[in-house]
């Protein structure tokens, strides 16, 4: 960024050091400029700024104009806050002055273009430079007015002035213009959104801007483009509250992760109670019931008689809850943030946020979250309370699950050997022979080859005699 050029200020005429003066003025003689409108350093900042005058002293003069008897700042605001705190809190006379550079008086429209020029390398959010280009174009508009020759847009020559475009310029002005909810104003003000969240949420109508910050609210997330655009995606094909569920749809967001596909709403109606494929959706929503599907020309079994007395209906919000709980703490074990755990997973922490929260994934994520978590989809379904999945459990030892001395291949042997084995080759009848275990595969006997089709039972053959030991 370029330095402080009192050029910038009066235009084309010529400006020398002759036309300034350096001289000590007294604190209380110097004012605040009013049309100064950028905010006050932040707290730890301006104790940088204290520290540093009062280690090296005020390195850089202030910058004021004469007004009758004082003097009114044009450059220096947060140096002088920092003046009158040293001052205030008894380190002395030192600072009942300050040496400052004073300007030739100048009317107002040059005075708050000297104030947006003395203040071009401030960092800045983009609520600060719409004030900028606000107040630029208000004194450029006068000067025009005032018969000065200005050629062009002024637009262009506020952009040209601030050195950014003209296209950034209209952005931040239907920022400024178009938010109506308080919060989304104080955030941007801040600078806690960013330009693009901004802009789309300032083309939203007032009720739109109040039911966005609301569903946020809801749904414990931030203010990002992200989840503006989901909320206008929701509000427009949802736009009528779930009759069975009697409040907005609870199924919104997962429709939304598995049917917006590029800013479209795809292959979805909107609504489960009408949807004519449901049967077969894996995120239907909880509240419609489905059709159990009719066998083929097939006996139909007995009922099996109930476990216990069914209950009369089930807590969807309780099971929510559950679920949320359960997922946390598996999440906990493996010692990664939501974030963390989203990215693993390919997922954005929104919706992964949104499951520990209570809403439900759909039936096809609960693979994905069980592998991902080392835990069996039972466990997440509640089903039991034994987070191992199948594949984690110890093999049964050898000697267990035998019939009459034969052991299933779903066991390996404890050592390596020799042994009678049961091969199926899909006839009627187990082919019978003889293989070897090397520990980890089995081997054809006597070559030793790997075994083509490993054995169906297997029976651990005792160790050959010594030649010449009888019995």
């Amino acid at each position: 960024m370029s330095k402080f050029d009192l050029s910038r200020i009066v235009g084309a005429a010529d400006v020398s050091e002759s036309d300034t003066e350096l001289r000590e003025i007294f604190l209380d003689k110097i004012r605040e400029n009013p049309e100064n409108f950028y905010p006050p350093l932040p707290e730890d900042e301006a104790e940088a700024l204290r520290e540093s005058i009062q280690a090296n002293g005020l390195l850089e003069p202030l910058l004021v104009v004469p007004d009758g008897a004082i003097y009114r700042l044009v450059s220096g605001h947060n140096r002088l806050r920092a003046l009158r705190d040293l001052r205030a809190n008894a380190f002395g006379m030192d600072y009942k002055t300050a040496l400052c550079r004073v300007l030739q008086p100048m009317d107002a429209d040059h005075e708050i273009t000297a104030i947006i020029e003395a203040n071009r390398q401030r960092r800045k959010t983009p609520a600060v430079l719409q004030q900028e280009a606000e107040a630029l174009t208000e004194v450029y508009v006068r000067r025009k007015q005032a018969g000065e020759d200005l050629p062009g847009r002024i637009r262009d020559r506020v952009a040209e002035a601030m050195q950014v475009s003209a296209t950034k310029l209209a952005n931040l002005n239907a920022i400024k213009n178009g938010i109506r909810e308080p919060v989304f104003a104080s955030a941007w003000a801040s600078g806690n959104i960013s330009e693009a969240c901004a802009l789309e949420i300032a083309r939203m109508d007032a009720e739109s801007q109040h039911q966005l910050a609301v569903w946020l609210e809801d749904e414990r997330e931030p203010c990002a483009l992200s989840l503006v655009r989901e909320f206008n995606a929701i509000s427009h094909k949802l736009d009528h509250d779930c009759k069975l569920a009697g409040m907005p749809c609870p199924n919104a967001r997962a429709m939304y992760k598995a049917f917006v596909r590029h800013g479209t709403w795809e292959g979805c109606c909107g609504c489960c109670s009408c949807c004519l494929r449901r049967d077969t959706c894996s995120i239907c929503c909880q509240y419609v019931e489905r059709k159990a599907p009719v066998p083929v020309d097939e006996p139909t079994p007995e009922p099996a008689p109930p476990i216990s007395e069914p209950k009369p209906g089930i807590d969807w919000q309780r099971e929510r809850e559950a679920f949320g709980a359960r997922l946390r703490k598996a999440r906990e074990e493996t010692g990664l943030d939501r974030a963390a755990f989203a990215e693993k997973l390919g997922l954005y922490k929104a919706t992964y946020s949104a499951w520990e929260n209570g809403s439900l994934p759909g039936s096809g994520q609960f693979p994905d979250l069980a592998k991902g978590l080392g835990v069996s989809t039972d466990y997440l379904y509640g089903l039991t309370d034994d987070p191992t999945p199948p594949g984690a459990k110890q093999p049964q030892p050898e000697g267990q699950l035998t019939i009459a001395g034969w052991m299933p291949s779903s066991c390996s042997p404890a050592e390596p050997g020799e042994f009678a084995v049961l091969v199926d080759v899909g006839n009627t009848h187990y082919f019978r022979t003889f293989m070897r275990w090397d520990g980890a595969s089995w081997l054809m006997m006597p070559s030793r080859q790997a075994a083509s089709i490993s054995p169906s039972w297997w029976l651990r053959l005792p160790p050959e005699p010594e030649k010449g030991e009888t019995a």
